[in-house]
C-alpha cells in the first residue's frame, strides 16, 4: 500500500515544484518590470516631489498625497571636484556695515525690494551666528568639563527642536555637533536671489498680502492661503506670515533642517571648515529641489549676477 502511495505522490509533488517555481520566475519578472517602469529621472523626480510638495516626516520620506508614491533620499558623497573648488582662507573675509549708498546702483523697484528684504536677512544671518557661539561654547564646556547646566541643556535642546534635530536619548556632546553641521548661515546673495524669484520682486499677492517671501507650501488651512491658479485636485496652501521677518526666518529654518538641503549642509560645512563661503555657486547647485522648474538653479545664478548679489555677501548692520 505505502509502494503505490508512493507511486502516486511523487509525480504529484514534482508537477507542484514546476508550477511553484514558474509563479516563483513569473514573480520575480513582474517585480523587475515594476521597478522600471517605476524608475524615474532627476527632472521627473523633481517635478513630482518638489520641496514645496514635500511633507516633513520621519523617517525622512516624502510622499505625493494624490499618487502615495514615497521616495527616499539617499546621502551621496560629495564629489572630490567640488571640494577641490574651495580654497582655505586662513582670514576672514573683509566684512563692512551695510549703508544707504550700497544700493544706489539698482533700480528704484528693486531697490525698494532689496532695501526691505536685506536687512532682514542679514538680521538672521547675524542671529544664527550668535547660536553657533553659544552652541560652540556649550561643546568646550563639554570637551572640558563632561556636563552642562540643567538651563544650557533645556536651551540646547530647544534649539534642537527649533530644526527638527532629535535630542532625546542622545550624547551631548553628539547632539551639539549635529546642531553645528545643521545650523549654519546661508550667503545673503542666495537669500536674496531665492526671495526676488518667489515673491516677483515683492509685487506677488502672497507677498504684499500675507508676508510670503519663500512661497513655502503648507497643508495646514490655519496657516495659507490657496493659489488663485491651483491645479484641480491639489491640496496645498501658500504659507502665510504676520510679518517679513517671520518669512525669512522660516526658509532659513527649511534649509537647515529639511532632508532635501542635506547635500546643501554638506558643502557649506566644508566652507566652513576652510573658512570661505566665496563660491556660492557651489551652493546653489544644491538647492534644485526647492522648485518643480528643472531651469531654477540658472535662475538662481542669473538673478544673482546680473543683480551684483553678490557684494552683499559680507554685509553686517551695526546696532
Amino acid at each position: 500500500m505505502n509502494k503505490l502511495l508512493n507511486f502516486f505522490c511523487f509525480p504529484l509533488l514534482l508537477v507542484g515544484l514546476i508550477f511553484l517555481s514558474s509563479g516563483l520566475v513569473g514573480y520575480g519578472i513582474s517585480y523587475n518590470k515594476y521597478i522600471e517602469n517605476n524608475t524615474h529621472t532627476a527632472n521627473q523626480i523633481n517635478s513630482l516631489y518638489s520641496e514645496k510638495e514635500i511633507i516633513l516626516k520621519d523617517p525622512p520620506v516624502s510622499e505625493v498625497l494624490s499618487e502615495k508614491l514615497f521616495v527616499k533620499i539617499r546621502v551621496k558623497p560629495i564629489n572630490p571636484k567640488i571640494t577641490s573648488k574651495i580654497k582655505n582662507l586662513n582670514e576672514l573675509n573683509n566684512q563692512s556695515s551695510l549703508l544707504n549708498k550700497d544700493f544706489d546702483y539698482l533700480d528704484s523697484n528693486k531697490k525698494d525690494f532689496v532695501k526691505t528684504v536685506l536687512p532682514i536677512i542679514i538680521n538672521e544671518n547675524q542671529n544664527i551666528l550668535m547660536t553657533r557661539s553659544f552652541v560652540k561654547n556649550l561643546k568646550n564646556k563639554l570637551e572640558t568639563f563632561r556636563t552642562l547646566e540643567n538651563k544650557e541643556i533645556r536651551t540646547l535642546n530647544d534649539i534642537a527642536k527649533n530644526y527638527n534635530i532629535k535630542y532625546l536619548k542622545k550624547h551631548k556632546l553628539d547632539l551639539v555637533n549635529e546642531i553645528l553641521f545643521n545650523v549654519d548661515v546661508i550667503p545673503n546673495s542666495i537669500v536674496l536671489a531665492q526671495a526676488a524669484i518667489e515673491s516677483g520682486w515683492g509685487s506677488s499677492r502672497f507677498a504684499r498680502e500675507h508676508n510670503a517671501l519663500f512661497g513655502e507650501y503648507t497643508y495646514d488651512t490655519e496657516k495659507g492661503v490657496i493659489p488663485l491658479n491651483r491645479d484641480s485636485g491639489k491640496t496645498h496652501l501658500i504659507k502665510s506670515f504676520n510679518s517679513l521677518d517671520s518669512s525669512v526666518k522660516s526658509y532659513f529654518n527649511n534649509i537647515n533642517s529639511h532632508y532635501a538641503y542635506r547635500e546643501f549642509r554638506d558643502i557649506r560645512k566644508i566652507m566652513r571648515d576652510k573658512n570661505n563661503f566665496s563660491n556660492v555657486n557651489l551652493l546653489v547647485e544644491k538647492l534644485e529641489t526647492y522648485a518643480a522648474d528643472s531651469n531654477y538653479v540658472n535662475t538662481i545664478r542669473s538673478v544673482i549676477e546680473k543683480n551684483n548679489f553678490k557684494l552683499f555677501d559680507n554685509k553686517t548692520i551695526s546696532y
